[in-house]
This record gives C-alpha cells, sequence and structure tokens, in this order.
C-alpha cells in the first residue's frame, strides 16, 4: 500500500510562510457553515475524534471548540506541519489533543478507536483514496461517522469577471495533479470512494462560500499566481503564462466589484 504524499507544504506554494498563510485563510474561510455541518451531521460534544491531515492545525483550532469534553486525534504525514501544530496549539486547546505523524493508509490505532472522523481536501492528493477510506473505516468504532470535505477543481474557484487565463491554469494543474497520482476532480468521485470502501447510510451535499459575506482577502491566497510559481523552474509552467495570469488577477482585483465563489462538498458515511 502506498504511503507517499502527493502535497508537500514546503513546496507548495513559493515559500513555507507563504503556505501557511493560505492554509490558515483555507481552514477559516467558512467556519460558521462547515461547524454547523458537522454538528448536523452527528459531531456531538463529548466524542472521540480523528482528524486525518490535520494541516498545520488551523482546522483543529475551531474543531476543538465544538467538542471542548472530547479529544482530537490529529494525523499528518508531513513532520513540518506536525511540528508547527504541536507547537502553536500546545496546551491552547478546550478538549484533549494528540499530534501523531503518520498517513492514512497505514495508521497505527487499533480497530474501533474513535467515534468520528474528519477528513478536509485531503483525498485530491491520495493515489488510492478508497484504500484511504476502508483505512478510516477501520479505526472507527460501529456506528462511527466518517466526513469528507473537498473540493472538484471543475466548479470550486468561480470568479466575476471571469478569468479565463485561471481556469487555463487550473486545467494544467489538474493534469499536473493527475501525473503525480492525485485527482484534481475528487468531489465527483467521493459517493463511489466512501461506498467502496464499505460505508452505509451516505449523503451528500454542498455549502458555499463567496467574497459577499467574507471579505476577498480570504480567497486571495488560493489564486494568488505566486502558488504556480514553483512550476517555472521545472518547465511545467512557462515565465510567459505566469505573467500572463498575474496580469489577469491583478485585472480581476482591480475590476469591478470582483467576485469569488468556492464550493465544497461534503459527504458522509456510517460504519
Amino acid at each position: 500500500m502506498n504511503t507517499s504524499r502527493i502535497y508537500d507544504a514546503s513546496t507548495g506554494n513559493i515559500t513555507l510562510d507563504a503556505e501557511l498563510e493560505r492554509l490558515r485563510y483555507q481552514a477559516n474561510m467558512c467556519v460558521e457553515k462547515e461547524s454547523g455541518k458537522l454538528t448536523s451531521l452527528g459531531l456531538r460534544d463529548g466524542m472521540s475524534v480523528l482528524e486525518v491531515a490535520s494541516g498545520p492545525g488551523f482546522v483543529t483550532e475551531w474543531l476543538s471548540r465544538l467538542v471542548p469534553n472530547g479529544s482530537i486525534t490529529c494525523l499528518e504525514i508531513d513532520p513540518v506541519l506536525v511540528k508547527y501544530a504541536g507547537d502553536n496549539l500546545k496546551n491552547k486547546l478546550p478538549c484533549g489533543c494528540e499530534f501523531v505523524e503518520g498517513s492514512v493508509m497505514k495508521m497505527d490505532f487499533p480497530d474501533n478507536s474513535f467515534d468520528f472522523a474528519y477528513s478536509r481536501l485531503l483525498f485530491e492528493h491520495l493515489e488510492e483514496p478508497v484504500a484511504a477510506a476502508a483505512e478510516i473505516r477501520r479505526v472507527l468504532r460501529p456506528g462511527g461517522k466518517l466526513v469528507i470535505t473537498d473540493g472538484d477543481f471543475a466548479i470550486n474557484l468561480l470568479t466575476d469577471p471571469f478569468v479565463p487565463e485561471g481556469q487555463a491554469m487550473r486545467d494544467k494543474m489538474m493534469k499536473v495533479k493527475g501525473s503525480q497520482g492525485g485527482n484534481a476532480m475528487i468531489g465527483r468521485r467521493l459517493w463511489k470512494i466512501l461506498k467502496g470502501a464499505g460505508f452505509r447510510n451516505l449523503g451528500i451535499d454542498a455549502f458555499v462560500v463567496h467574497s459577499g459575506e467574507k471579505d476577498l482577502r480570504y480567497f486571495y491566497p488560493q489564486f494568488n499566481p505566486d502558488r504556480v510559481a514553483p512550476f517555472i523552474k521545472p518547465g511545467i509552467v512557462s515565465q510567459e503564462e505566469f505573467n500572463n495570469l498575474r496580469n489577469a488577477v491583478d485585472n480581476f482585483l482591480n475590476s469591478e466589484d470582483p467576485y469569488f465563489m468556492r464550493i465544497l462538498l461534503t459527504i458522509v458515511g456510517e460504519k
């Protein structure tokens, strides 16, 4: 079973600090809706929660407020992010929290360990998503639930005015992710993934977050042209393509009332 990682925070942006900033805004762009969705799907205070691919702990911060008398086990494969989360959140959360370095493909937890599992924006990076979901199912208690929030590049970044250069770059990044073993259009496969992993009582929904209700600064790190700068040196993105994207994003930001929308899909399955 493959336990390697496609995404690397240290090389996923122009600098690690820039990537951490992007992840912070990404984690907090829709806390109210996301929290409400998790509680509506069965998350309750006092539960033992597994947060899969917890990253630098920005989601953990608000997730912990939903289970102040419970516990969260944060599983993350990137040692840089595990250390960052541990250093940043130590003794700061209302619930018990453990930071574990490891892969979702083979977790060092006994069967039937957790009441609830949450995975956010992970599955697009996995080569074997059904196997990963099955491994999460193994560590859930009978009746326990897995909730996955993920996107689909075809729908999850919408702008007005439309930025064709941005769409062209997303199309290129979809191909790059596919060549690395991931799937940027994972959203449309989530139902099949959980069904294939043996989950029952599946349910899928979507929620929308947009710049009409959140300041545009929450979204800019997601489409900042600097995110594709690391692809110039290996020849995946040309300097001309990068310059065209930068100019197009500048024109978008300087347009009258620029508007950004993100659509995220949420699926739940029960063991």
